[in-house]
């Protein structure tokens, strides 16, 4: 008996033990984080959802945390745009648009999430939080470097990373949001952040390439050093366009749309090229799921689409993806349709087919009548409201 309450009592000191030990790794890396005067990393975000990576991009991040009370002056840059932040406003760039917006105070999309900062904030606020257990995992290695592995659950709590706080989540049932943080073994700095995006998806950042010594230029902060060829824009002149612009889409996709026919249209299959014919059509139901790359209401919505392209296939239905961006060659797309796991078929080079009924957003449905005629068409996937619209129909 002795010899069991002797080894019960070892068993509960090195739980103890550990359990110390994690909180002084996290505490070292607050003590680091807290020291950064200025920083420059790249950093791999990845989104995925149901298993399916659908973004994987890399962004570089300049942060000066020198002299602030608020957000601290950063640069984030990426393929599609670069963001500046001075203290006061925003610049961003977006190279598709080939614009410059200046101004507003809060963060556009809230691209600092999973970035130092937040981390530099909240980490501190973990540790302490009542409803917030913390546990080490196996250690791993990433980029050949070791780390620690934390497993932060929040119980019935969430983080909100705009404000970045802990704000409570009430359940009748006690919920866990899991996040899971990477510590490098020999810097003591984050080297990789998971957090929960939804039921069945992931969001994550990597940190790699970190540079204490990294120098700005100053004329970076006036946007001295963006493209000259670029439109600039107000940030309150900017928002009003995209307001006007999301007025008219409205109007256009309502009732000037529907019942009209929807034309002569031939458009190639992205599997072999063959051009797919609309006026083939006709004695069928049709919907055509309008999308593109790295869309994650799309990826979500594809295991429902291929149920429907299956629970339908025997009754005059047809179902097609179209891919109207246009940002990708057919290689480029047949990768990713066999990788996001599409089994309907998927058509591409959608574009004046998507501007002719003014559809800019994705998943956006359109459904046919079999004379061709539109009866459906909204942004967004609502199962229940379109199966009921191709049962009428079929």
């Amino acid at each position: 008996m002795k010899k069991a309450i002797s080894f019960i009592c070892l068993i509960m000191t090195i739980s103890i033990y550990s359990q110390e030990s994690n909180i002084e790794i996290l505490k070292k890396t607050i003590s680091k984080l807290n020291k950064i005067e200025t920083v420059f990393y790249e950093s791999a975000i990845k989104c995925i959802e149901s298993g399916t990576t659908y973004v994987d991009r890399k962004d570089s991040i300049y942060f000066d945390f020198r002299y602030i009370t608020g957000t601290p002056k950063y640069y984030l840059n990426s393929k599609d745009s670069e963001l500046i932040y001075d203290g006061k406003r925003h610049i961003q760039t977006m190279v598709k648009d080939k614009l410059i917006v200046i101004g507003g105070t809060n963060n556009p999309n809230n691209p600092l999430t999973l970035t130092l900062y937040p981390i530099k904030l909240l980490l501190p606020k973990l540790i302490i939080h009542k409803n917030v257990e913390i546990s080490r995992k196996k250690d791993v290695v990433l980029n050949k470097n070791d780390n620690y592995v934390f497993e932060i659950s929040l119980k019935n709590n969430v983080i909100d990373w705009q404000k970045i706080a802990i704000n409570s989540y009430p359940r009748e049932n006690p919920i866990y949001n899991k996040y899971t943080l990477l510590i490098n073994k020999s810097t003591f700095l984050p080297s990789k952040l998971t957090i929960p995006n939804g039921p069945s998806g992931t969001i994550s950042r990597t940190i790699t390439n970190v540079n204490f010594d990294y120098k700005v230029n100053d004329k970076l902060w006036e946007g001295e050093l963006l493209p000259a060829d670029y439109t600039y824009l107000t940030f309150d002149a900017y928002m009003k366009q995209m307001k006007a612009k999301r007025a008219l889409l409205s109007k256009k996709n309502t009732d000037t749309v529907i019942n009209k026919n929807i034309g002569p249209w031939k458009i190639p299959n992205v599997k072999n090229d063959k051009l797919v014919d609309f006026s083939k059509f006709k004695g069928k139901v049709v919907l055509l799921e309008f999308w593109f790359k790295f869309c994650g209401p799309c990826v979500k919505a594809v295991p429902q689409l291929n149920a429907m392209q299956q629970k339908y296939k025997d009754s005059n239905f047809l179902l097609y993806g179209i891919e109207f961006r246009e940002d990708f060659s057919r290689e480029n797309l047949q990768e990713y349709v066999s990788k996001v796991k599409i089994k309907y078929p998927v058509l591409y080079k959608g574009k004046n087919l998507a501007n002719q009924f003014s559809i800019g957003s994705a998943p956006t449905i359109m459904i046919l009548d079999k004379k061709g005629n539109i009866i459906y068409l909204k942004s967004g996937f609502r199962q229940a409201e379109i199966e009921k619209i191709i049962k009428e129909n079929i």
